[in-house]
């Protein structure tokens, strides 16, 4: 089984779990961390990949670093590393939020803009997509000089690029 359809699956597990125990933020919180962790730092990595240590020294460590959360977060967990599905945790949260995001009739949008929006700006943008889209928009802002102005937007698997920057390639590409 491709490891896409294996962390789709967990996600799936996961989630219910979480929604049947009103947990889902939490769930979803642990997630971050846990990746986060898996992503940054090496002997988070090393202990809990390594073949030598048993599950429950494991299961020690694990309940040292996440002594702030509930049982069933705990054991989501728990679960991943026993599994050996660590190395999937990336895909298994980004499952995990589009699932969220589905039942909740929302939206994650990147939008990535050459300097910071006013508040004024945001929420006119946000209304804009909500109308557009007739979801409500969980929106990220990114910054990047490099873009010089105007923005670009990702929604899911569409781009639309509306940066000065494009557009001068454009112009460079036509003459």
């Amino acid at each position: 089984m491709a490891n896409d359809e294996i962390a789709k699956r967990y996600a799936s597990a996961i989630y219910n779990i979480a929604k049947s125990s009103e947990s889902i933020n939490e769930v979803r919180e642990v997630l971050n961390v846990l990746l986060e962790n898996y992503e940054e730092e090496e002997e988070f990595r090393k202990i809990l990949e390594d073949p030598l240590k048993k599950f429950p020294e494991k299961k020690k460590f694990l309940e040292k670093s996440f002594n702030h959360v509930s049982s069933e977060a705990l054991g989501i967990v728990e679960y991943i590393v026993k599994k050996q599905r660590l190395s999937l945790i990336g895909d298994i949260k980004e499952y995990f939020l589009k699932l969220y995001y589905e039942e909740n009739n929302k939206l994650p949008i990147t939008a990535i803009f050459a300097k910071e929006l006013s508040e004024k700006q945001r929420d006119l943008l946000v209304r804009k997509l909500e109308k557009k889209y007739g979801k409500k928009v969980v929106l990220d802002l990114e910054i990047d000089k490099e873009i010089i102005g105007g923005g670009i937007l990702k929604i899911g698997n569409e781009v639309i690029d509306g940066s000065i920057k494009n557009q001068i390639e454009e112009i460079k590409k036509n003459f």
